[in-house]
């Protein structure tokens, strides 16, 4: 008996540390541990029922590079992919090696968003469970481990977050009351941005590729039914 309920809680502790997460409405499966640099394949699955408030108002979602700093909260600190349709399940992502420190425990975050005004999300975020980032060597910045903010995650790119990082430690002095640290840091940080951000030229045209797909079919079903009558 005692055997049996030990099993039991080793089961269950077992499955709570899986990185297989239903977290909020988004469902999550991505590798225990990955390599910085490298592309992965993981599943997102939003879950948006048709119909609902969210069907409605948003036709994609945002995937995000969610950090915690050590002696902070986690929260979504720069995006890995901009614009992913709200009904695809599979998605590329590689985490950039000067992110964060080798062996460093991170997750995936998403919030849901309207493509004709992507630039900030409609939803609060979800966010995966826990896998270990190996071979990176980014370094924590002073500013970061202050509890500083790297500007916005929805305009800074996993590409150009090192830069950025570089940008509030170079203003950072440890004065919490200095009212143009933010001012001189985002000036610089939006110079990372525009020159490192990958291109969004792809990610914001969700409804053109819609249109393309309709008149893809369209074609498609024309050409059979040309076929067909001609037997």
């Amino acid at each position: 008996m005692e055997l049996t309920s030990f099993l039991q809680v080793a089961a269950f502790t077992l499955l709570a540390a899986l990185p297989t997460v239903h977290a909020g409405t988004t469902y999550y499966d991505i590798p225990w541990n990955m390599t910085a640099g490298e592309t992965y394949n993981v599943t997102i699955d939003q879950k948006v029922e048709p119909g609902s408030e969210n069907a409605r108002t948003a036709d994609a979602y945002r995937v995000y590079l969610a950090l915690t700093p050590p002696g902070w909260g986690t929260g979504a600190s720069c995006w890995l992919q901009y614009l992913i349709p709200v009904a695809e399940t599979q998605v590329n992502i590689t985490i950039p090696p000067d992110v964060v420190p080798d062996k460093t425990r991170i997750e995936l975050s998403t919030a849901l968003v309207n493509s004709k005004r992507p630039r900030n999300p409609n939803t609060g975020y979800d966010y995966s469970g826990r896998s270990i980032i190996l071979g990176a060597n980014g370094t924590w910045g002073k500013a970061e481990l202050d509890g500083r903010s790297m500007g916005n995650a929805d305009e800074v790119s996993c590409v150009a977050y090192s830069c950025v990082r570089d940008c509030y430690d170079q203003y950072w002095k440890g004065d919490k009351d200095d009212d143009t640290f933010y001012e001189k840091s985002h000036a610089c940080s939006q110079a990372c941005t525009k020159d490192l951000n990958p291109s969004l030229s792809n990610a914001v045209s969700l409804n053109e590729m819609s249109i393309q797909n309709v008149l893809t079919v369209g074609l498609v079903v024309g050409f059979v039914h040309l076929i067909a009558g001609a037997f």
